[in-house]
């Protein structure tokens, strides 16, 4: 049996013995992107796997996050992403490991006994923390706060710090935020040291088109 097909056997397994309780809480699986979805109100919410496999070991890496809707609509059209990747682009996510602050983390799968210890630990981890941030972070107030609340300092709840500054900024025009144009400044900052002149601009006419929007 080639190692694709190894893969292959080891993902159906492993999402067949989390699908009902993922199912239960809300969740649908999403096979293509390789992920449990539930739509709220605002978005969604999701569950991420990445697996892969070395010497017949599998590592396991799981993100989580929230999609604001409105947040993306507004940023997609300022960003650089395909625009295949645009409808599924989450507005915050991190990983279980980033989460519980452990550096380099992965959940590491050799036999059956690791399998379902695995498999029991990722149930445990979203049933006393996962699913309660995921229910808090589906919202704009918190979304607004995360980004924003230091924007000097890089954001734990995504990857691409560059993205950082046009969700942010979005987020404290739709939520008012009173230091609009200090955050606006401070983010021009970051991208004149950390982006490139298509970010610097792209961000430029997104500052020119919150000027002018109008969320009601």
């Amino acid at each position: 049996m080639n190692s694709d097909m190894i893969h292959r056997q080891f993902e159906t397994k492993f999402y067949e013995q989390l699908d009902t309780f993922f199912q239960s809480h809300g969740f649908g699986f999403v096979p293509d992107q390789k992920q449990y979805r539930k739509s709220t109100q605002n978005g969604f919410q999701n569950i991420i796997f990445s697996i892969s496999e070395a010497q017949n070991v599998f590592w396991v890496e799981v993100n989580f996050g929230v999609r604001f809707e409105f947040i993306e609509q507004i940023a997609q059209q300022f960003l650089n992403n395909s625009f295949g990747y645009r409808p599924a682009a989450n507005t915050l996510v991190i990983s279980i490991g980033k989460f519980l602050e452990i550096k380099y983390f992965r959940y590491k799968v050799a036999n059956q006994a690791d399998f379902d210890k695995v498999t029991q630990e990722i149930r445990s981890f979203f049933e006393e923390k996962g699913f309660e941030f995921l229910n808090t972070a589906d919202s704009l107030n918190f979304i607004e706060e995360t980004l924003n609340d230091s924007p000097t300092m890089p954001c734990r709840y995504l990857y691409n710090q560059v993205h950082r500054c046009f969700k942010g900024i979005i987020a404290a025009k739709l939520s008012d935020n009173c230091n609009f144009a200090t955050i606006t400044n401070i983010y021009r900052h970051f991208l004149l040291k950390n982006g490139t002149d298509e970010d610097l601009l792209s961000y430029e006419r997104l500052i020119s088109f919150l000027h002018h929007y109008n969320a009601n």
